[in-house]
């Protein structure tokens, strides 16, 4: 992000001021800022903190509800292909109700069986690793949801914290600009200044009126935001700014990139691929027609006899080999292959983009914090010391004021950049705890 013109112009009107500085002016200048405190906001206040409101968002989410449903839904699948086929029950009456010696049940042949499909090997372990892989992938896709709501729930958190502190700025401008239009007033009602400046500092009090009440009204919407995704019922929340992460240098990007391969993305694919490879083995397998194996006892009525009866019988593949079905599942495991590929590749584009952004929000973050600001600040103390000893006039104490209020302005956004590209860039490579601490508090 390029700093604007003007706080550059009022950085070197301030380096350029006469030496003549009231000596109380000369004791407060800034003092350098830690790199480490950088992108740290300026505000800290109390409240809500991260923390608990990641927590009452995976409690309440219905998003993450549904997806553990699935997975339960995918371990009782997973139960259900295991089992053996049922095996049937059959009675059979012949030679009854006919003519002659067939009259009634006297000549009656009663046989009972039970038959049972014998499964060809291949298919019910093909059943159970297809089974596997849809849990595994219902598994890692949970894992995904959570880590969505981790990262859409701490950048609204930093975008209520960012909302805060601007209206924390803006209420200060505000005073400020008050505080300068009463200054204005005086020097014009004794005849230093002409009538004009006062008109420019009320037109600068309103403004700064107009742009309070506009940071009032986003920080309500994002605390909605906020709300809607922790479930509702919080009240009206203020967040503790301190429990945001604590700022850092970013990592190698390699470290970032060692970890796209673990992700609950890319393996959930990866067990879709493992489901598309049992897929096509079961249907390999599926060619081969299964027996029936047949086991009875037939009772003669009419000489009270009984006899054991066997039979099998085989499907034969004339019309129908399943060539169809194993040429289906090859496209499918080529499709699943290719889409691991495909995400893989955009993932590993989409985190050199993210780091980038993330390095340069840190770097911008450390500018504005240890060299913009405290110029800037220094620059307002210069003009306004000097405009009440009579050695400027208004136009540049306006100046530079816009200027020190545009700096803090600019340090705030760049945080909340800061903020949103390292929660996006962490989502990617999937870098948050608090999937793992979620998991085993379910268990």
């Amino acid at each position: 992000m390029k700093i604007r013109s003007f706080i550059l112009v009022g950085l070197l009107a301030a380096v350029s001021l006469p030496p003549a500085i009231p000596a109380y002016a000369q004791e407060e200048k800034a003092k350098p800022v830690a790199e480490a405190s950088a992108v740290q906001p300026i505000a800290k206040t109390a409240g809500f903190k991260l923390d608990q409101a990641i927590k009452k968002a995976l409690e309440k989410s219905p998003t993450l509800g549904a997806s553990s449903a699935r997975v339960n839904a995918a371990s009782a699948n997973r139960s259900a292909a295991g089992a053996l086929p049922n095996p049937s029950l059959s009675i059979e009456a012949e030679n009854i109700y006919g003519d002659g010696a067939y009259d009634g049940l006297d000549s009656a042949e009663l046989t009972y069986g039970v038959s049972q499909l014998v499964e060809m090997p291949g298919k019910r372990s093909g059943r159970t690793r297809i089974a596997d892989a849809e849990r595994d992938s219902a598994h890692f896709t949970s894992d995904s949801v959570m880590l969505d709501l981790i990262r859409d729930v701490t950048i609204a958190f930093a975008e209520v914290a960012a909302a805060q502190q601007e209206v924390s700025i803006l209420e200060e401008e505000l005073s400020l600009a008050t505080e300068v239009r009463d200054s204005v007033a005086a020097k014009v009602q004794a005849g230093k200044e002409p009538p004009i400046q006062k008109n420019k500092a009320e037109i600068e009090l309103s403004s700064s009126k107009i742009a309070r009440d506009r940071a009032y009204r986003n920080l309500t919407a994002k605390k909605q935001s906020l709300v809607s995704l922790m479930g509702g019922d919080v009240g009206d929340l203020t967040v503790d700014i301190n429990s945001l992460p604590e700022p850092k240098q970013p990592e190698p990007v390699e470290k970032y990139r060692d970890r796209l391969a673990k992700t609950p993305d890319v393996m959930s694919l990866r067990a879709s691929i493992d489901r598309a490879k049992a897929g096509l083995s079961l249907e390999k397998a599926n060619a081969v027609p299964d027996p029936i194996i047949n086991v009875g006892v037939r009772d003669f009525r009419e000489n009270n006899s009984q006899a054991f009866i066997v039979g099998l019988s085989i499907p034969i593949p004339v019309f129908n080999m399943n060539r169809a079905g194993i040429e289906r599942a090859g496209h499918d495991l080529t499709a699943a292959s290719l889409d691991e590929q495909s995400v893989r590749l955009g993932l590993e584009a989409a985190l050199t983009e993210l780091y980038g952004n993330y390095t340069n929000a840190y770097s911008e973050a450390i500018t504005l914090k240890t060299s913009v600001l405290p110029g800037a600040e220094e620059a307002f103390r210069f003009a306004r010391d000097g405009y009440d000893a009579g050695k400027f006039n208004y136009l540049e104490v306006l100046d530079a004021q816009r200027t020190l209020f545009e700096a803090r302005k600019q340090l705030n956004e760049v945080s909340l950049d800061y903020y949103r590209q390292r929660t996006t860039l962490e989502r990617i490579a999937a870098t948050h705890d608090d999937i793992q601490n979620h998991k085993h508090e379910e268990k």
